[in-house]
């Protein structure tokens, strides 16, 4: 299955220059909320355009500073304190006829069965521990237990074998010795400890991108901005009075923009220190823990980050001076100098207005409409990657739909959509989702086909999260071997502050892989038979049911 959207291939060298262009004036435009707050009266066609662009990036950080500080705020109890959570999943159904009576009566087994799940996690200790119960007919069958911390990972089977199995990467080259393969590392990274390693503020990303807006709101003439008023906007239904700014740059102006950009990047140290820092806090880390990655010194780093932009630069000097192509952002304004739409527009000599970037951004009253595409010079009627949103805001309820959608052809490689209700009443939140996805088969020219739908229930206690709901899947058109769909329920209770212990390891309670011997290993053989024995003997009625034809 192919699954890399070629979404701009360069056909020649001075469409690579104008792709560039215009993906960086796209990126630099972050900082004009900053560089174009001193403009106080807007009349020309470009100062008209700057004025949009700011406010619509100060309105476009503004909302992603309030979405980042709620998901900081969903997060900020399961990073800082310990987290019992117990999972629940049961009433299995699998809709589905099997000719083999055998496996159909482990079809009407599930139907009876539960999986229980507890699990405790510590992310500041970066501990963990938990077990896995497996339920029939109200029974507990089996159980799984396990437990981690940054150095040591064992697990138990109580009914099998009473003690627990456990690897120290303290002991990894002994390890490696006994049980072959690659070699390990010397502890377990973790998520706290990438987060950690690659974050960064707001304001320093800030303080890097606003020289950028004002090079490129320097750098336009008057005589590349033109402003068509009285235009109406119109998507899905969504409608406002618009005014239409056009800003063209033709193969010159792109170029030499493109290599003002390069060339101040190349000499930027903050630009260089922001990316280097994460970089060298990511490797410093791998290494440290013992992963096997490969460091490139700060000096090479440097000087494959100025190649970078030395490539581009030639790429711009590579530009016929006597080219007619150019590249077209048209965007709609609206009178609140918000950005409605926004389009990239390739025109070359034999092939005009070829769409590069769409994108909608529509937040009025109740309604909020979000659309980014990229889109395939190669086939522009077929080739696009999009991201669409639209929610309507009733009070406590919001209805909306998303979708996901990667294709080159007719057929997609990926095509997810979603509609949604979710309502808000004080602690509790209700959400109700179906969706549908149709997935590119690598082994089929018919691709995966699968509807479905979810309910949630949650509820927030004074200290967790307890949960509930359900999950429907149907496949649209399944083979005879295939179910036709499955659903099952979950519910899940998390509390937050409660103490995690991970058990001591002893030669009474456990045996480490790296040290155990074969006298230990016969041991452990002899107790796993007796004990399985005596789980067939437990479950006679049950393992009988399935010996009978």
């Amino acid at each position: 299955m192919e699954t890399a959207t070629n979404v701009n291939p360069p056909r020649k060298s001075k469409k690579k220059a104008w792709l560039i262009a215009g993906a960086a004036a796209v990126v630099v435009l972050g900082g004009l909320g900053t560089a174009y707050a001193k403009y106080d009266l807007f009349k020309s066609a470009k100062t008209i355009y700057l004025q949009a662009e700011a406010e619509s990036m100060m309105k476009f950080s503004s909302d992603a500073s309030k979405a980042y500080g709620e998901y900081q705020d969903y997060m900020k109890p399961y990073l800082e304190k310990p987290v019992h959570s117990t999972t629940e999943l049961s009433d299995i159904a699998l809709d589905a006829t099997i000719p083999d009576p055998q496996a159909q009566k482990i079809l009407d087994m599930l139907g009876k069965a539960k999986l229980v799940m507890q699990s405790n996690i510590d992310e500041q200790k970066n501990q963990q521990s938990g077990n896995l119960e497996v339920h029939l007919q109200d029974k507990k069958l089996a159980t799984l237990e396990y437990f981690m911390n940054d150095t040591v990972m064992g697990f138990k089977l109580p009914e099998f074998y009473s003690k627990y199995a456990y690897m120290d990467l303290k002991d990894r080259d002994a390890l490696k010795e006994k049980l072959g393969g690659e070699e390990l590392p010397k502890r377990f990274v973790s998520y706290s400890d990438l987060n950690e390693a690659i974050n960064f503020n707001q304001d320093e990303l800030k303080t890097v991108m606003t020289p950028y807006a004002l090079l490129y709101a320097d750098s336009i003439k008057d005589s590349q901005v033109s402003i068509k008023k009285d235009v109406s906007f119109s998507e899905e239904g969504l409608k406002a009075d618009a005014r239409e700014i056009t800003v063209t740059f033709n193969a010159q102006e792109g170029a030499a923009l493109t290599k003002q950009i390069a060339e101040k990047a190349k000499a930027d140290q903050k630009l260089f220190d922001l990316i280097y820092s994460r970089y060298h806090n990511v490797a410093t880390l791998m290494l440290d823990s013992g992963y096997k990655v490969e460091e490139i010194s700060k000096e090479e780093f440097k000087k494959n980050y100025e190649q970078a932009f030395d490539d581009i630069i030639k790429d711009t000097e590579d530009t016929d001076a006597k080219s007619t192509d150019q590249l077209r952002m048209v965007v709609l304004v609206d009178s609140d100098h918000q950005i409605l739409s926004r389009k990239l527009l390739l025109d070359e000599k034999e092939k005009k207005d070829q769409l590069v970037y769409s994108s909608v951004s529509y937040d009025k009253g109740a309604e909020t409409f979000y659309r980014y595409a990229l889109h395939n010079l190669s086939d522009q009627q077929n080739g696009e990657m999009s991201f669409t949103y639209r929610a309507t805001e009733e009070k406590d309820k919001t209805k909306g739909k998303f979708s996901i959608l990667m294709k080159e052809t007719d057929q997609p490689i990926l095509d997810l959509s979603t509609t949604f209700e979710t309502t808000k009443q004080d602690k509790k939140t209700t959400g109700n989702y179906d969706f549908a996805l149709v997935v590119a088969d690598e082994y089929s020219s018919d691709p995966v086909a699968l509807t479905g739908n979810v309910t949630v229930n949650e509820t927030k206690t004074d200290n967790g999260v307890d949960s509930d709901g359900t999950v429907k899947v149907n496949f649209s058109n399944p083979t005879p071997d295939m179910p036709k769909g499955f659903s099952f329920k979950l519910k899940s209770k998390a509390e937050f502050g409660k103490a995690l212990e991970i058990p001591a390891m002893t030669a009474d309670n456990s045996i480490n892989f790296a040290k155990v011997t074969d006298q230990q290993m016969m041991e452990a053989q002899q107790e796993v038979m007796q004990n399985a024995d005596k789980f067939m003997n437990e479950n006679a009625e049950l393992v009988q049911q399935f010996m009978t034809p």
